[in-house]
Formats: C-alpha cells, structure tokens, sequence
C-alpha cells in the first residue's frame, strides 16, 4: 500500500474476526513495500500478486496464515509485470485479471495460480470481456465444517475499473466460470455506477463492491453496490453506504461481515480506519469498528 506520494509499505496487518474493534496487528511483511496489488486465498494461505510503481512486478506472495509473523515466501509469478489488478479464487486456484501493464497501456489477461503447485508461472486463461485497471473481483465463501473458511461456488465476478483509449470509468462486471475459465469472461448486469479503485468481498449468495473514485462530481464514492449470485444479469443494487468515501483500499470478508479498510478519501488524505457490513442487513450505514 502507500503511505505518502511515493513512499510505500510492506506491511501487513491482521484483523481478528472475533474482536475487530481493537487496533488490527501488525504481521510479517511482504518481500518488498509495493502498491495497487491484488490478493486472494484459501483457508490456509493467502497469495498477493502484482504491483509496484513506477516499477511494476509480477512477483507473487505467499502468506501462511498458521505462521503469520514471518516474511512472505516467494512464489512462481504472473505471466506479466501488472499494477491495479483483482484477484478472485476457489478452494483450489486464484485468477488475478486486469491492470496496468504500461503506462496508458492495460491487459484484459486473467491468470491462474494453482495453489497446489504455486512455484511455476501462473497459467494464462481466457481474458476480460475489455483491458482495464483500477478493478476489483470477488468469489462466494462459506464457513465449513472445521469453521475455517472456505471457497464456495463456481464463479468469480471482476467489477468495475478504468479504459483507455478512450478514457472511460467502467460499470462493467465480468463473471469467470471456474469450471471453463479458458473462454472470456461473460458479462453480467453492471454496478449502479461506473468506478475504479474500489474494493469488494462476498460470502456464499452475494458479492459487495464499495467505494472506488470517478473523475466527475462526487469523485470519491461511498456507494456499496451488491451483486446478486444467483441473478448476476440485474444491475447491481446500491446498499448502506461507506462511512468514508475512499479509495486505494482493501475488503475481506467471512460468512456473515465484510470489512472495509485503509485508503484515501478526499483531500486527499490517507486513512487507517476498517468499517464493517453487517451482510444479514446491509442497507444499514457501515459501522467503524477500528
């Protein structure tokens, strides 16, 4: 992430589910400070991708979360050097879409990670329905049987982003079917207004994509759009809001919140402030829990 113009971080911070209001904890870094990546996981890992200004990498971390305070191990690659990226997964694999591969030059590749065998290369797979940046993907998730979280459903949805030429702020969401992922993306009923730099999460029915910034009046968003995974071709529908219009942030999820994290509002400034939706009653407001 980044900290002031041109000063990054490899940070990374911890959230307890369980006991989210105190100040999340500081875990073992990344291999290197770099922003605008992509994440995605499993029960047991997960894997960060990409990023880097104004060098890009395709460089691919991954965190053991049963051993969360040591340095990242490095792992196989992305096919390319990409910034402003998303990441979906299943139980199984990970596609990390989109981004910035050059500067006004953006990829509508999506690459899979095995997660079984995450020393080689990412596979490439079938692309983006169009090459764009500043996007944001999700994928259902439940609880299983041993509580831990797991990977749910047969379809990941990519939201949002930025596409040159010429310069348009997207609304458009793409839909991976994990089952035949060689094929491009079907598009799906769009988010209720075009953004980029958002961020989104999901359990087992729904997919929330909040926040993200739009060159015209009010720029930063605070709108949360939900997707429905069993009538993905509707437009999204707009839910409580952000407290905090932002963008350049993170969201995560389990069975019943979702969190929203970190960021840049307005200003612009920096912030380290994690709101919460309540799934089972999202048109409420989000609550600051830290």
């Amino acid at each position: 992430g980044t900290l002031t113009p041109g000063v990054y971080t490899s940070r990374v911070d911890r959230i307890d589910f369980s006991n989210d209001s105190p100040t999340v904890s500081p875990r073992g870094p990344l291999s290197a400070a770099r922003p605008y990546l992509a994440a995605t996981g499993n029960s047991n890992y997960g894997w960060f991708g990409g990023g880097g200004f104004p060098t890009r990498v395709s460089t691919v971390d991954r965190i053991d979360f049963s051993n969360d305070n040591s340095t990242p191990l490095t792992r196989g690659t992305l096919t390319s050097v990409r910034l402003s990226l998303a990441a979906t997964a299943n139980s199984n694999y990970g596609w990390f879409g989109g981004g910035d591969i050059a500067t006004g030059t953006y990829t509508s590749t999506v690459d899979r990670i095995d997660f079984s065998n995450d020393s080689v290369t990412a596979s490439p797979r079938g692309t983006l329905t169009l090459a764009r940046n500043g996007l944001e993907g999700t994928s259902g998730q439940a609880k299983g049987p041993a509580i831990k979280l797991q990977k749910t459903g047969s379809y990941g949805w990519f939201g949002g982003g930025y596409s040159f030429p010429p310069a348009t702020t997207r609304s458009t969401v793409d839909r991976i079917d994990f089952s035949n992922d060689l094929t491009t993306a079907s598009p799906r009923g769009v988010l209720s207004s075009g953004r980029r730099d958002l961020a989104a999460t999901g359990n087992s029915n729904y997919g929330w994509f909040g926040g993200g910034y739009n060159p015209s009046s009010p720029f930063f968003h605070s709108i949360v759009d939900r997707v429905d995974f069993s009538n993905d071709s509707a437009t999204a529908s707009p839910r409580g809001p952000l407290i905090t219009p932002r963008r350049y942030f993170a969201a995560t999820g389990n069975s019943n919140y979702g969190w929203f994290g970190g960021g840049r509002t307005t200003g612009p400034t920096n912030i380290s402030s994690i709101e919460r939706i309540n799934f089972s009653n999202d048109s409420s407001t989000t609550s600051l829990v830290s």
